[in-house]
C-alpha cells in the first residue's frame, strides 16, 4: 500500500523538473495567497503533521504503547483463546475476553513476527517477545501528537513552480498519505515544493462535533482547539476511584423515568447492589470499567432485575459528584445520568422487615419423608427460600443459627441451610443474622418457624418407586378408563431411561422420580410414539403398591394406572431358576443356532457344574450363578476349562422359562441365544 506513495512524489518530482524546464506546459497560472502557502516546518505544517501522525494510543489494549500501533491483522492468544484481530473494531471481542476473566492478570501472546507501525509511519518488523519487549521499555512517544481531531478525508492540494504556477493537485485519503506529504515539502533536489490547501476544510472532535475552516489561519485555530474537544475528560483511574466513594443515585433516564431514584452501589470484587426506594428491593449483579478506544466504558451485567439497566454505558461527561452515561441499542441513544450521594443512604434492612411484617408469624412447612424414610418425623428444609427476595451476596451475608444467642454472637451457623434436616418434631425456630457486607456490626436478626407435616398419604418414598419400576416389566392397563394403552410394554432399564416396546417399534425415552410435598411424582419426558405421547408429562402417585401403581397428571384430568408383570414369556424367579437347575441334568440343545446337544451340564451346590459328553469322550468344569437383574433373571457361567464348549462363557437373561426348558439370551448379544433343555433320565 505504501510503495506507490512513494513513487506518486517522485513522480511530483520529476513533473516539477519538467515544468521548470518547460514553461509552456504550466497548467495554470493564478498566482495564489501567499499567506496560504505552507511552509515547511511550518507551525501550521507542524499541528498538521501532528494531527496526522499516526496515533499509538488506538490500540494500547493489545500492546499497552502510545509509541506505535501493531500492524494488522494479527494473530494473538488471550487467556488460552486463539483470535485474529483484523481491525481496531476487533478490540472489543479482546476486552470481553479480558471483561469475562474477572481478573487482573490477563494474559496477552502475539503470534510473532509482526510489525509494528512508529508515530511517523516508519515499520519495524518484530521478531520474538523479548524484542518486543526491549523495544516498549526504551521507545519514547511523540507527546505532540494530536489525538482529539482528524482531518475529515479526501482533502487536496494545490502544487506550485516556483513563479507560482500551479503544476498539479494532490488528494489525500488518508492520515498517512498527508504525513508522507507533509514530510516530503522541503525534500526536492529540483526545487522547493509549493503547496496550499484547497477549502473548505473540515476538522472532526473526538466529542463527535465538526469545524468547517477557510484559510490557514483558521485552520490552524481549530486543530489548537483540539484538546477542548476531547471527547471527555474522564480518566479511568478517576472513574474507579469516584463510583466506589460513595454510592450514586439515577437523577435522569431519557427512556425510563421509573427508575429515577434508584441507588448504586459500586462496591469491591465488581459487586454491584441496586437498591430502590427505603431499601425494600435490593438486586445483585456486576460492574467493570474499562477503557475502549480512549472512553471510560462502565459494564453493568447479571443483574436479577432491572435487566434494561445492563450493558455497557460510555462515560461521555463526568465531575466529580455527577456522571452522564449513553448507551446504544438498537432503537435509540440512551442516557442516564448518576449524581453522587455521600450523605443519606436507604434502610439496607427494609426489605427483610416487610416480609417479617406481612409474614407476621413465618412458617416454612415441608413433608416429613426424608432420607427416603417417610412419614419419619423429620423434614429436609431450604431455609434461604423465605427471604430469596432480599439476599443480596452483593449486599449481604446471611447466616442461619438454631439459637438467637448464637445469631447475635455470630457462631455455630448452619452449614448447609439449603438442605437443613430438622431434628426438632413437629417444630422448630430458626435465627436469621443479616449483616452488612460494608458494615459487618450493622445488623439484625429475623426469624423462621419450621413446621413437619405428614403429606404423602401413599406410603411410599421416592426409593420405592424407583424400586417398584425397575423391577420386572411394567403395562398401562388403564388410561382415562380404558385399556387401549396395554400393548406397550414398560423396562425401566436404569433411574433415568425406560425402553418401550410395542405397536411396531421400540423407543427408549427419559423419566425421573422426585418427592414433592404430596408424594412422590413421576415424570415421562418428549415419549415420541403414537397413542403413547400421552403419557409425557408429570404424573403424582397416588395409591402405591409394590405391582401396582395408580397416577394423576399434575397439569391436566388425566388418570392412569400401571401394573407390574413379572411373568409375562414365562420368567420365573432367580429361586424358581436355581431349583429347576439341581434338579437333573440339562443338554445344551443349542448355542448361536448351532447344535451342542453333545453335550450335557450338571449344575451341582456350591455354584459349581459339569459339562460332560454322556458317551464319556469328554469332560469339563464349571462355575455357575443365578440372581436377578434389573430387567430379568440372570444366569451366569464362568470359567469352562476347555473344549468348543467354552463359548458358552457368560451372563445370560432369562427369556423363558417353563419346567422343562430354559431360553437364555447373552446380555450382550442377544443373537447369542442358549437353549437348555431338561434330562432327567
Amino acid at each position: 500500500m505504501r510503495a506507490p506513495i512513494k513513487f506518486f512524489y517522485l513522480l511530483i518530482g520529476v513533473l516539477f523538473f519538467t515544468f521548470t524546464s518547460c514553461q509552456d506546459e504550466v497548467i495554470e497560472e493564478t498566482p495564489p495567497n501567499e499567506q496560504e502557502i505552507i511552509q515547511p516546518e511550518s507551525n501550521l505544517a507542524n499541528l498538521m503533521r501532528y494531527t496526522s501522525a499516526n496515533d499509538g494510543s488506538v490500540d494500547d489494549l493489545l500492546d499497552n504503547s502510545d509509541c506505535f500501533t501493531v500492524n494488522l491483522p494479527v494473530t494473538i492468544v488471550a487467556n488460552g483463546i486463539t483470535l485474529t484481530i483484523e481491525t481496531l473494531d476487533d478490540l472489543n471481542v479482546l476486552q470481553a475476553i479480558f471483561d469475562a476473566s474477572n481478573t487482573d492478570d490477563d494474559d496477552l501472546e502475539f503470534l510473532f513476527p509482526i510489525t509494528i507501525i512508529l508515530n511517523d509511519y516508519t515499520e519495524v518488523n518484530i521478531e520474538t517477545v523479548d524484542a518486543l519487549e526491549d523495544f516498549i521499555e526504551t521507545c519514547i512517544s511523540d507527546e505532540d501528537i494530536i489525538e482529539c481531531a482528524d482531518f475529515v478525508y479526501p482533502i487536496s492540494f494545490s502544487i506550485y513552480n516556483t513563479d507560482f504556477q500551479v503544476i498539479d493537485t494532490v488528494v489525500i485519503d488518508n492520515d498517512y498519505e498527508l504525513y508522507i506529504f507533509l514530510e516530503g515539502l522541503d525534500d526536492d533536489d529540483n526545487g522547493v515544493v509549493l503547496a496550499s490547501l484547497n477549502f473548505p476544510v473540515t476538522i472532526a472532535y473526538a466529542n463527535g462535533s465538526t469545524v468547517e475552516v477557510n484559510n490557514n489561519q483558521a485552520l490552524e485555530e481549530a486543530i489548537n482547539a483540539a484538546d477542548e474537544n476531547c471527547e471527555d475528560d474522564c480518566d479511568l483511574e478517576d472513574v474507579l476511584e469516584n463510583l466506589q466513594e460513595c454510592h450514586w443515585v439515577i437523577a435522569a433516564h431519557n427512556v425510563n423515568n421509573d427508575y429515577l431514584g434508584y441507588h448504586f452501589y459500586f462496591n469491591d470484587n465488581n459487586l454491584l447492589q441496586i437498591i430502590f426506594g427505603t431499601g425494600s428491593v435490593t438486586v445483585g449483579g456486576e460492574w467493570y470499567a474499562s477503557e475502549v478506544d480512549g472512553t471510560v466504558v462502565v459494564t453493568i451485567s447479571g443483574l436479577t432485575d432491572f435487566t434494561e439497566l445492563e450493558g455497557d454505558w460510555m462515560v461521555v461527561d463526568c465531575d466529580d459528584d455527577r456522571y452522564v452515561l449513553t448507551q446504544e441499542t438498537a432503537n435509540q441513544t440512551v442516557e442516564m445520568v448518576l449524581e453522587q450521594d455521600c450523605s443519606s443512604q436507604p434502610n439496607p434492612f427494609e426489605c427483610f422487615e416487610d416480609v417479617e411484617e406481612i409474614n407476621a408469624n413465618i412458617i416454612l412447612t415441608v413433608c416429613d419423608s426424608t432420607d427416603n424414610i417417610p412419614n419419619n418425623g423429620v423434614g429436609l428444609f431450604n431455609l434461604t427460600t423465605v427471604y430469596a427476595n432480599c439476599e443480596s451476596p452483593n449486599q449481604f451475608n446471611v447466616s442461619y443459627h438454631v439459637s438467637e444467642t448464637n445469631a447475635q454472637a455470630n457462631v455455630n451457623a448452619i452449614a448447609n441451610p439449603e438442605a437443613y434436616l430438622n431434628m426438632s418434631v413437629p417444630a422448630e425456630m430458626i435465627y436469621v443474622r443479616v449483616e452488612l457486607i460494608s458494615n459487618p456490626s450493622n445488623f439484625d436478626i429475623f426469624t423462621i418457624d419450621l413446621f413437619v407435616e405428614n403429606c404423602n398419604p401413599t406410603g411410599c418414598s421416592e426409593a420405592d418407586v424407583d424400586a417398584f419400576l425397575q423391577n420386572c416389566l411394567w403395562y398401562v392397563v388403564n388410561f382415562n378408563g380404558d385399556d387401549h394403552l396395554i400393548m406397550y410394554e414398560f423396562d425401566f432399564v436404569s433411574d433415568s431411561e425406560v425402553v418401550i416396546t410395542g405397536n411396531g417399534m421400540t423407543i427408549t425415552v427419559n423419566y425421573t422420580t422426585s418427592q414433592s410435598a404430596n408424594g412422590v411424582i413421576v415424570e415421562f419426558i418428549n415419549v415420541a410414539a403414537p397413542n403413547i405421547q400421552a403419557i409425557t408429562g408429570e404424573w403424582l402417585v397416588v395409591d402405591c403398591q409394590e405391582g401396582r401403581l395408580e397416577f394423576e397428571a399434575l397439569n391436566n384430568s388425566n388418570t392412569m394406572v400401571m401394573e407390574r408383570e413379572c411373568n409375562n414369556t414365562g420368567m420365573c424367579t432367580p429361586g424358581d431358576v436355581e431349583g429347576m437347575l439341581l434338579d437333573c441334568e440339562w443338554t445344551v440343545t443349542s448355542y448361536a443356532g448351532s447344535d451342542f446337544s453333545m453335550f450335557n451340564i450338571a449344575f451341582n451346590t456350591n455354584n459349581e457344574a459339569v459339562i460332560f459328553m454322556p458317551n464319556g469322550t469328554e469332560e469339563y468344569t464349571a462355575n455357575w450363578s443365578v440372581s436377578q437383574g434389573n430387567n430379568a433373571v440372570e444366569v451366569i457361567i464362568s470359567n469352562v476349562s476347555g473344549g468348543n464348549v467354552q463359548i458358552i462363557n457368560g451372563t445370560y437373561l432369562v427369556v423363558e422359562c417353563t419346567s422343562n426348558q430354559l431360553i437364555l439370551h447373552d446380555v450382550t448379544n442377544s443373537d447369542n441365544e442358549l437353549v437348555l433343555d431338561k434330562d432327567c433320565g
